[in-house]
């Protein structure tokens, strides 16, 4: 988007606020002079008081910080009888040597002196 020249801005603050041309050329220079981080002659310096008026007044409204809610994920009894087959199911087979490390997900065991871990997912239901 290309810069508007000051010409320009001139003609169109004269034509949008209905001003003179001097009124309008002040009024750009005075942009320029706020915008390149300077003062102009009509700004009025503000009291402590009024400065602490205007932060608070410029703050936006917070949320009070609620406390954190632990979670508590809801127990799947199909994934931990699951869990308990294959343990079974390992037996059968001739290991001995298995670990449930999580009740409702992993099972850990040794095979022919191979270290295999089974994990077992359920996927969410997807959306419609």
């Amino acid at each position: 988007m290309p810069r508007m020249t000051r010409d320009e801005k001139v003609a169109k603050y004269m034509k949008l606020l209905k001003v003179s041309k001097a009124e309008a050329t002040q009024m750009v220079i005075d942009d320029e002079t706020i915008d390149n981080g300077g003062k102009c002659d009509w700004e009025v310096e503000l009291t402590p008081e009024q400065k602490k008026i205007v932060r608070k007044a410029r703050m936006a409204d917070r949320e009070v910080k609620k406390e954190k809610v632990k979670r508590t994920r809801k127990e799947n009894p199909d994934k931990k009888d699951l869990i308990v087959a294959l343990a079974n199911a390992l037996y059968d087979k001739g290991v001995e040597n298995y670990e449930i490390t999580n009740a409702e997900r992993e099972i850990s065991f040794n095979y022919n002196g191979t270290a295999y871990k089974i994990t077992l997912s359920a996927p969410r239901v997807p959306k419609e």
